[in-house]
C-alpha cells in the first residue's frame, strides 16, 4: 500500500516542483545573460543539499514521511524567491539555491527511505521500475507545460499552480503515516538472519564493520563518477537557452529525456526478473558517455533529439542496476539506508566536482567531463560487481 501512495506523491510531486524549478537556472540567465551565475547556482545547491543530507541524516530515517510533507515549506520560499530575482538578484539567488537544496535534500532521502523499505516488502521484481516511471511521468508533463507557461505567463501563476498541486500530493502519504505509524517494523531497516547471528560474536560483528565500509566506498565511487552525468540536462539547456532564447526548447529536451526514461524503466524491469544485466549496465554507462559528448558537439537539432532520447532511455538500465545491486547487498549487512545516504551524498560531490569546469565559462569541456566519468564508470562497475560479491560470499561464509 505504501508503495501505490508513494507513486501517487511522486508523480504529482514531480509535476508541481518541475513546473518552476526546473527552469531556474533558465531564469537566472535570463537576468543577468551571464553563464556564470546560473552555473554558480547550480553548484552552490548541491553543495548545500550535501549539508542538509548531514544535519537531517537521522531525522529522514525515523520520520521520512513527515518530511515529504515539511517539503512544502521549502518548496513555497524558493517559488516566492524566484520572483525576487527579478527585483533584488543576489537575495533571491541565495534564497533559491538555500530552500531549492532543502526541498532536493527533503526528496532524495525520504523517498529513497520510503522506497528501501516498500520495495523490500514487495516480492515483484519490477516495482522499482515501476515507481521511476511513475515519478517520470509527472516530470515530462511539467517541463512541457512549465517551458510554454514561462515564455506566456507571469512567473507567480506557475507557483500558485505548483503550490496547490503538491499540497495536494502530500495527502495520501500523511495519511498513512498517521495510521500505520504504530504498526510494528514500520520504517525499520531490514537486518538479515546472517547478521543477528554474526552481532552475537564480537569477531563476525567487528569484521561486518569493515565489510559495510569497504562494500559503501566502493559503491560511492560508483555514484561519485555517475553524479556527474545528473547535472546533464541543467547544463544543456542553459546551452539550449543561450542559443534559442526560448524556455518551451529546454521543456521539450527535457520531457524527451524523462519520457524515454520512463520507457527505459519499464522495460527494464522486465530485463532484469530474467537475466543478469551486468554486462548490459556496463554497456549502457559507456554509450552515454560517448552519447552527452556527442549531443553536445551535434550542430543539427534533430541529431540533438535523438541523442536526448537515446540518454534517457539507456540511463535506467545502469542507475536501477545499480541501485538494485547495491541494496541487495546492503541490506544483508544492515546497511542499506546508510548506503542511500552514501548514494546521496556522492552523487553530489560528483555533480559539484563536474560544475567546476563549467564555472569557468568551459560548457562543451563540461560534457566531455561527464562522458570520460561515465565510460570509466561503465569500465569499473562490473569489477566492483564482482569484487563486492567476493567480499560479501567471504564474509557469510566466515559464519561457518
Amino acid at each position: 500500500m505504501q508503495l501505490k501512495l508513494l507513486n501517487f506523491h511522486k508523480m504529482l510531486a514531480n509535476f508541481s516542483t518541475s513546473l518552476v524549478g526546473g527552469f531556474i537556472p533558465l531564469i537566472i540567465y535570463r537576468q543577468t545573460n551571464s553563464l556564470f551565475w546560473s552555473i554558480f547556482y547550480l553548484f552552490a545547491m548541491y553543495i548545500l543539499y550535501f549539508i542538509f543530507n548531514q544535519i537531517f541524516r537521522e531525522q529522514y530515517v525515523k520520520r521520512p514521511q513527515l518530511f515529504l510533507v515539511l517539503r512544502a515549506v521549502p518548496i513555497l520560499i524558493y517559488s516566492v524567491a524566484v520572483v525576487l530575482i527579478d527585483i533584488s538578484f543576489i537575495v533571491g539567488v541565495i534564497l533559491v539555491a538555500i530552500f531549492y537544496a532543502l526541498n532536493l535534500s527533503f526528496r532524495g532521502n525520504a523517498t529513497e527511505i520510503i522506497l528501501n523499505y516498500s520495495v523490500s516488502q514487495n516480492t515483484d521484481s519490477k516495482s522499482l521500475g515501476l515507481t521511476r516511471v511513475f515519478e517520470q511521468i509527472g516530470t515530462i508533463v511539467a517541463m512541457i507545460a512549465g517551458g510554454l507557461f514561462l515564455d506566456y505567463l507571469p512567473t507567480y501563476v506557475l507557483i500558485i499552480i505548483a503550490m496547490s498541486i503538491y499540497l495536494l500530493s502530500t495527502v495520501p502519504l500523511l495519511m498513512y503515516y498517521i495510521s500505520a505509524r504504530k504498526q510494528k517494523g514500520f520504517n525499520t531497516e531490514m537486518t538479515s538472519n546472517a547478521l543477528v547471528q554474526f552481532a552475537q560474536n564480537p569477531d563476525k560483528s567487528q569484521k561486518g564493520k569493515k565489510v559495510s565500509r569497504q562494500v559503501l566506498f566502493r559503491y560511492g565511487l560508483v555514484y561519485y563518477l555517475v553524479g556527474f552525468l545528473d547535472i546533464f540536462c541543467d547544463t544543456f539547456n542553459i546551452f539550449m537557452y543561450v542559443k534559442t532564447g526560448q524556455f518551451a526548447w529546454a521543456g521539450y529536451f527535457s520531457a524527451l529525456y524523462n519520457a524515454a526514461f520512463a520507457v527505459g524503466s519499464y522495460i527494464n524491469g522486465f530485463l532484469t526478473a530474467r537475466f543478469d544485466t551486468t554486462k548490459l549496465a556496463a554497456a549502457s554507462l559507456i554509450i552515454n558517455g560517448i552519447s552527452v559528448v556527442v549531443v553536445a558537439c551535434a550542430s543539427s537539432t534533430i541529431v540533438q533529439l535523438i541523442m536526448f532520447g537515446i540518454i534517457g532511455f539507456v540511463y535506467p538500465y545502469y542507475s536501477l542496476f545499480l541501485l538494485e545491486r547495491m541494496l541487495s547487498k546492503t541490506r544483508i549487512l544492515g546497511v542499506s539506508n546508510r548506503a542511500i545516504f552514501m548514494r546521496d551524498d556522492a552523487t553530489q560531490l560528483g555533480r559539484a566536482t563536474c560544475l567546476i569546469v563549467a564555472l569557468f565559462g568551459f560548457i562543451i569541456p563540461t560534457f566531455t567531463v561527464m562522458g570520460t566519468a561515465l565510460v570509466s564508470c561503465g569500465l569499473f562497475a562490473p569489477v566492483n560487481e564482482e569484487q563486492t560479491r567476493k567480499t560479501m560470499i567471504d564474509y557469510l561464509e566466515g559464519s561457518n
